[in-house]
């Protein structure tokens, strides 16, 4: 029996390689978002999340694993192998999810529905 899609993208945000690829994107985003512009909305938590990433960048991708591997770019790109989970999610997808979702992460709340 095939395993949900649910199932595969949790094995997937536990996976010590893919936490590993997560801690290297989020420290970029960070690096990207302390470089942004005073006048970026929500700069302010924006900024503050980057920095609690570049203090424990392993600790903020265990914590934002699951989120991230739910998101768009990222879902249907995890499979089981003989050797284990893999995911065919490029590095700019995980980018392009992280930098998408980095506004949640950082707490902030637009009121958008």
């Amino acid at each position: 029996m095939a395993l949900s899609e649910s199932s595969l993208q949790m094995r997937l945000s536990v996976d010590p390689f893919w936490l590993q690829r997560l801690t290297y994107t989020m420290l970029q985003v960070a690096l990207e978002v302390k470089a942004e512009g005073l006048r970026t909305p929500y700069h302010v938590e924006r900024s503050r999340y980057a920095a609690t990433v570049i203090g424990n960048g392993a600790m903020a991708a265990q914590q934002a694993s699951g989120l991230i591997v739910g998101g768009p770019e990222i879902v249907g790109t995890a499979d089981i192998t003989d050797n284990g989970i893999i995911t065919t999610a490029t590095d700019e997808a995980i980018h392009a999810q992280v930098t998408s979702y980095w506004n949640t992460l950082a707490g902030v709340d637009t009121g958008a529905s």
